[in-house]
């Protein structure tokens, strides 16, 4: 075999004649605002503001999910997480309501019977 014909074996060629990446023509669909708007109400709605963020959350939430349905926007997923966020810890936080006012409706009347008080 002569070091001409080399090239032309099977599996080695010349390199492409065009660049490996191009930029995209076309972005594909935007995101929706108002599911980033969601994702962040319900990120706050965890942390920061309990239940003002997380009703937020939810409202907006499903406000993005009828836009998506209505424009084909992107974003379908945040809302949803958004919406999942707010209302597990709208939950969260009526259940510890709950339990905080009855355990001290349990202390005062502990310490009603107790004498000397």
């Amino acid at each position: 075999m002569s070091a001409t014909a080399w090239p032309q074996q099977q599996g080695w060629s010349a390199p492409p004649a065009q660049p490996a990446w191009r930029a995209p023509t076309h972005p594909g669909p935007a995101t929706n605002l108002m599911a980033l708007l969601a994702i962040g109400a319900a990120a706050l709605g965890t942390t920061v503001f309990l239940g003002l963020g997380s009703i937020a959350a939810v409202v907006l939430g499903f406000i993005a999910l009828a836009q998506i349905r209505r424009t084909g926007d992107d974003g379908r997923l945040l809302a949803i997480w958004a919406i999942v966020l707010g209302g597990v810890t709208l939950l969260a936080l009526i259940v510890g309501a709950v339990i905080g006012i009855g355990a001290i409706v349990a202390f005062s009347q502990q310490l009603a019977t107790t004498p000397g008080f």
